[in-house]
């Protein structure tokens, strides 16, 4: 029939939209142009698909272009999400885990408030489209939900410090989830019998705890499961299991999703942290081939998700009542000034980040003149040093305004508030016109009913900052100072604080007595007692890309010649030995510990790993070796795995090591 012929090319011209978007957005890319984000290339595709239908005046096609908010919530958003957390870098993440968390929960409930009390006294001083206190909340909470996918994009190709990115990739990634569950929280009022006080207003904060706790635990209890199963099996001493592992990996997370739905908690919570906990102690057990395709399918699945929600909001302006003059053209006109007052409070209600991260910044001086004071308590004979040098290197991770400008800046609205909004939309949730006092219903053909009002003005605010905001990130970037420091002063100050600042006390029992703070016990549990029993090495899993962090090297590599992780020298290995695979593993473990005469750990002299003067192999030899290992592929794993033998740099400088299991 001539609809199923027209259903059958909107999907041909979806797919396309999203091939042309990827592509368009990796050209702009090698040119070098970040004003143009793919964010917006999506946008584009999909306002032109939506002009398609429009221009046929095809009904069929505008109803298959629909943005679907039950489509998007379990389709789109879940791989992103878990793509987020199983590829996110997890070290990095805890260590910045006090500001995320007060931005992600403190900073997207205040700025819920600030926008919800601006929009609402707007309305009622008649400065823009009048909704009723719930309804305000309600659009409050839902537009804090940020969505910096393309901020995050440019960060990645540009290089900013790792502390800010795991700050704003953490406040992104936990405040959709936030929004999400406060959003719903908030419609629970929209009852005719509702009561609203101080009592109903602390159980639903109850509520809202519970909800996340509860899904919080159903997606950690996943990823731990996930990690027994893979530890039991044994999948990566198994050849050509690769297939198989991927597959078990897809379980997991999409079970915990579903079963926190059906227990009426947050699946988007759930599977967060699922992809967290899958990351830390499942990642290891599987084989090194199964880790690079897991990696790069989920990122893949994410990037064709995102650029599918972008096309998606280009279409919404035709497959919605946005604006005048087209099929779906709204009776009463656009919202203009209520995005305007919107967009406004929500530049005041993005100023938390100049509240909370100094807040942060004290908290952790704070910890780091008690670990001092431990530091020096010790009476080592460098314990004055190591103290001086612990608090010189916390200064160096404090956030300043500058910093904190960034966080401002990049707070973007996007696919997670405008599906929020569909969704309360599409369920009438606040289709009453009228005072507050006296509601009616509201009559289409003459006026707009607030749940259309919020959907027109979440729209626009997604694409303003979408479009502005992420076309100018670079140059605010570049303006704060926040990209990475160059590889050889990167690697200077990690050699210079390896013997006594923050990377000596990235593990407890490294020589340092082990500190009161929440951190760091965690950090003693979680590798005395956790790891040991969910990973096959008892090392456990870190970041998905990227390089290593010194507290992810494996312990053997401080015996084994110290190529690694020996002091002085681990800055400038983990600048250049990438973690797929865990190459860094593999090189240590095919040294022989009791390869010299020098004592346990001591290499023969002349050898690959040489000492110098100063007991530890020379700076050139710990460069050659890690270039070699970088320009390695990927099948050093497998070779390793079969036990054969394989050259890392060729036979002219006796670089070449025997592989073993890893």
């Amino acid at each position: 029939s001539s609809e199923e012929a027209t259903h059958r090319w909107t999907v041909t011209l979806g797919i396309l939209g999203i091939a042309a978007t990827m592509v368009s957005g990796e050209l702009l890319k090698r040119r070098g142009i970040f004003r143009i984000p793919e964010a917006v290339i999506g946008l584009l595709v999909g306002v032109a698909a939506g002009g398609l239908s429009e221009m046929f005046e095809s009904q069929t096609m505008a109803e298959d272009e629909s943005f679907d908010d039950e489509f998007f919530m379990v389709w789109l958003l879940p791989p992103i999400i878990f793509a987020a957390g199983y590829n996110m870098n997890v070290p990095a993440f805890f260590d910045n885990l006090g500001p995320t968390m007060l931005l992600a929960f403190g900073g997207t409930v205040l700025s819920a408030a600030v926008v919800g009390a601006c929009v609402y006294l707007a309305g009622q001083l008649g400065l823009a489209y009048r909704l009723s206190l719930l309804a305000s909340f309600f659009f409050g909470s839902l537009i804090s939900a940020t969505d910096p996918v393309t901020v995050l994009a440019i960060f990645k190709v540009i290089g900013v410090r790792d502390d800010i990115f795991a700050v704003i990739f953490g406040e992104s990634v936990l405040n959709d989830a936030v929004a999400i569950v406060l959003a719903r929280t908030i419609l629970s009022f929209n009852t005719p019998d509702a009561d609203i006080s101080l009592l109903t207003c602390l159980q639903a904060a109850t509520v809202f705890c519970s909800i996340f706790i509860g899904s919080m635990l159903i997606g950690s209890l996943g990823g731990t499961l996930s990690a027994l199963l893979f530890k039991g099996l044994g999948l990566a001493r198994v050849d050509d299991k690769v297939p198989l592992e991927a597959a078990l990996c897809f379980a997991f997370p999409w079970s915990c999703y579903y079963a926190a739905e059906a227990l009426e908690l947050s699946g988007i919570v759930a599977i967060l942290f699922c992809g967290i906990a899958m990351a830390t102690y499942a990642r290891p057990n599987l084989s090194p081939h199964a880790r690079t395709l897991t990696t790069e399918l989920f990122e893949t699945l994410a990037a064709i998700a995102e650029a599918f929600v972008f096309n998606y909001l280009g279409m919404a302006f035709f497959t919605f009542p946005i604006l005048s003059g087209g099929q779906q053209s709204p009776a009463g006109g656009t919202v203009w000034r209520l995005a305007l007052v919107t967009m406004l409070a929500c530049f005041v209600g993005r100023l938390h980040a100049f509240l909370l991260l100094p807040l942060t910044n004290a908290l952790r001086m704070r910890s780091a003149r008690r670990t001092a004071r431990e530091l020096v308590a010790a009476a080592e004979s460098d314990a004055q040093h190591r103290a001086t040098s612990y608090l010189e290197a916390a200064q160096r991770s404090l956030l300043s305004t500058a910093h904190a400008f960034v966080v401002w800046f990049s707070g973007l609205r996007g696919g997670v508030a405008f599906a929020i909004a569909a969704a309360a939309y599409g369920d009438h949730a606040f289709s009453q016109c009228g005072d507050e006092g006296e509601p009616r219903p509201c009559d289409p053909a003459v006026e707009i009913s607030p749940d259309l009002a919020i959907l027109q003005a979440t729209l626009l605010i997604a694409v303003f900052t979408i479009v502005f905001f992420g076309g100018a990130i670079k140059d605010v970037s570049l303006a704060c100072d926040v990209l990475a420091k160059p590889a050889a002063e990167a690697a200077e100050e990690a050699s210079s604080t390896s013997s006594g600042g923050l990377a000596a006390t990235a593990a407890p029992g490294k020589g340092l007595p082990r500190t009161r703070s929440m951190r760091a016990r965690w950090l003693h549990i979680n590798e005395r007692y956790i790891m040991p029993q969910l990973t096959v090495d008892g090392a456990g899993g870190g970041r998905a890309g990227g390089r290593l962090g010194d507290a992810e090297l494996p312990s053997r590599c401080t015996s084994n010649c110290g190529l690694l992780a020996a002091q002085g020298h681990a800055g400038w290995a983990t600048e250049m030995v990438p973690t797929k695979a865990r190459e860094g593993g593999a090189l240590c473990s095919t040294l022989p510990a009791d390869a010299g005469a020098g004592g346990e750990g001591s290499p023969a002299p002349g050898g690959a790993c040489a000492r110098g003067s100063d007991g530890h192999p020379p700076k050139e030899h710990a460069l050659a070796i890690a270039s070699r290992l970088l320009e390695s592929d990927d099948d050093s794993g497998r070779d390793a795995s079969r036990g054969g033998r394989r050259s890392l740099g060729g036979s002219d400088d006796g670089l070449s090591v025997e592989h073993q299991r890893v």
